[in-house]
Order: structure tokens, then sequence, then C-alpha cells
């Protein structure tokens, strides 16, 4: 299992003023090749990311500003997945505003396969095509535990929490031999002597060998996502 927090990150920027995108490596780096997870905080001031894929499955989980994702609303507490060659976005935001997502994979890749030019690329390799875009809404109650919000064929899944000071967020019961990572939204969870603030993000090889996460002391619930990747075929 590994930890990161906002605190001990770098951003980088990327582009120029008004097409702006601030780049910033929580775990490997947006630039990898070599393999191993890739996951980064991608602030996209720019007012369109034209509809592409990616040759790995990826979740993007929204954090700050506003925006959309294809045809869905991307506001804080969005979870979006896609399967590898498969096309999603535009993704689009009022310049003035912004919109920050974290961009979360298992193995890296880089650039972009841009829609429709990379359509005859897609065909000959895409899989099942599957994707979603869910929401931690008001529906997530503190002391109910994991909720499951989303799955896909393959096995991706996608649960979110809201915990009460103090609650644990325990991992134990989910699928075994999966991969993913928890997102701390709102708040923040505790673990030993470490505390990870909104923004930090946890990453783990097997649900079962995170030990409890759990709410520090506050009158404001934390809000947590868990994200869990196809099982290796």
């Amino acid at each position: 299992m590994r930890t990161v927090t906002p605190a001990e990150t770098s951003p980088v920027v990327r582009g120029h003023e008004g097409a702006r995108y601030v780049m910033t490596d929580y775990l490997g780096s947006h630039t990898a090749v070599a393999p191993g997870e890739q996951a980064y905080l991608v602030q996209q001031e720019a007012a369109e990311l034209r509809a592409h894929f990616h040759e790995v499955d990826q979740f993007q989980v929204v954090v700050g500003g506003i925006g959309s994702i294809g045809r869905d609303r991307a506001v804080p507490g969005v979870l979006h997945y896609t399967d590898a060659f498969t096309s999603y976005g535009p993704i689009r935001t009022d310049p003035t505003i912004g919109i920050s997502y974290l961009t979360l994979r298992r193995d890296p890749t880089t650039g972009l396969n841009y829609m429709p030019e990379e359509r005859e690329k897609r065909r000959r390799l895409a899989g099942r095509g599957e994707h979603f875009t869910v929401v931690l809404d008001e529906h997530l109650r503190p002391g109910a535990g994991l909720a499951e919000l989303a799955r896909t064929g393959r096995g991706a899944r996608a649960y979110g929490a809201r915990l009460a000071s103090g609650e644990a967020l325990r991992l134990e019961g989910l699928p075994g031999g999966q991969a993913g990572y928890v997102v701390v939204l709102a708040g923040s969870l505790g673990q030993a002597d470490r505390v990870l603030p909104a923004g930090s993000l946890v990453s783990f090889e097997d649900a079962g060998d995170v030990g409890a996460l759990v709410a520090t002391a506050s009158d404001t619930p934390v809000e947590a996502a868990v994200l869990l990747f196809p099982p290796p075929a």
C-alpha cells in the first residue's frame, strides 16, 4: 500500500495561457512509459480536451472546478471509468473556472488517441468498450459503509462512502485480487500516525491489504471513493 498527500507533490505547467494544463504527479509520472502505476492530477484550464481514448484502463475522479465529460456534468465527486481503447469526452470547462481531475491507471500510457482520426485503431484493438460516470450524492449516509455505485462486465467497480468522525473505512469485504485506489474527496482519513487530507491518494494491490482508514475528528463527514480495476485476464 502507498499513500500520497497533496503536500507531497509538485505541479508542472503545460501549454499556454488560455489552453493550459497543470500536471501534478502522485505516483509514477504523467510522461512515463516504463511499467508501473500512473496517477496524476490534471488542472485543466483549456476550454476543451477533444474526445479521445487511451490504451489502458483508466479511472478519473473530479476533485475541483466544474465542466462536463461527454454528455455528463462533471463536478467534485464525479467518478468516471473507461476501458482501454474506448473513446470518451470531450472534457469541457469554462476557462475562467477550470476543472481538476485525478487520472488513475495501473499501467502507464502517454499521448492521446484523438477521435475520429484514430477510429480505425480503436476498431481493431478495442475490447468490450465499457465505461461509466457516477457521482457521490446525498444518498450516501455516514455509518452505512461502502456503497457500490457502478461496475463493468470485466469487474471494474466504483464505491463511495461518507464517514462520521471516528468511523472506519474498511475494505476487507471487497473482491480479492483487484488493485485500485482510495481517493479522499472531503475531510481527512487517518492511519496510524499519518493524516490523509482531501486530495490524498491510497494505492493498493489488493483491498484486503489496506488497514483501517479512520475519519479524523470533524463536524463534517469524510467523503471517499474506492476504485477497483478489472482483475488480471
